[in-house]
């Protein structure tokens, strides 16, 4: 059982060392990578990485119910206009992305980032998920919708 313990522990500190080591980073955005959008139109939008407020999602997993892009992000994308949500999808399968989006009725356009790109330029470790809070291009937090009202919180007192 304390093997266990340990084990739990020390997978814990890991992940939080490698958060922690984002912060504070310059973002990198993939300006390569494909654009795909269920709007063909929102497809074309150019990428707005020189926003003020960005709110970085990545991953490589769209299965896990707790993965970062099956978090609430409708509510948030409405709530503060002034954030540009941008979506990283750093698997290898643009099919298995398109069914997804289209399953899961993903209004947001995603980068499709087949190569990792982004996670290999940006982040500390071998995450297959995190959100960044970017404020000028610079890694401020890693809070998400997943802590719920602190988020909320935290991205009112942000903007404001």
């Amino acid at each position: 059982m304390a093997l266990i313990i340990l084990v739990v522990g020390l997978v814990f500190w890991v992940n939080n060392m490698e958060a922690q080591g984002n912060t504070g980073k310059v973002i990198q955005h993939c300006l390569d990578c494909k654009r795909l959008s269920l709007d063909t139109l929102l497809s074309h939008t150019p990428l707005a990485e020189d926003h003020d407020y960005q709110v970085v999602i990545y991953t490589r997993n769209l299965t896990w119910e707790l993965a970062t892009f099956n978090l609430n992000w409708e509510l948030l994308v409405e709530k503060f206009p002034e954030i540009n949500f941008i979506f990283y999808y750093g698997g290898q399968s643009e099919e298995k992305l398109i069914n997804w989006m289209t399953e899961n009725d993903f209004s947001f356009p995603v980068i499709f980032d087949p190569e990792d790109s982004f996670r290999k330029k940006n982040l500390e470790g071998d995450l297959t998920g995190i959100v960044l809070n970017v404020q000028e291009g610079k890694v401020v937090s890693l809070l998400n919708p997943s802590f719920g009202e602190e988020y909320n919180s935290f991205l009112e007192k942000w903007v404001d």
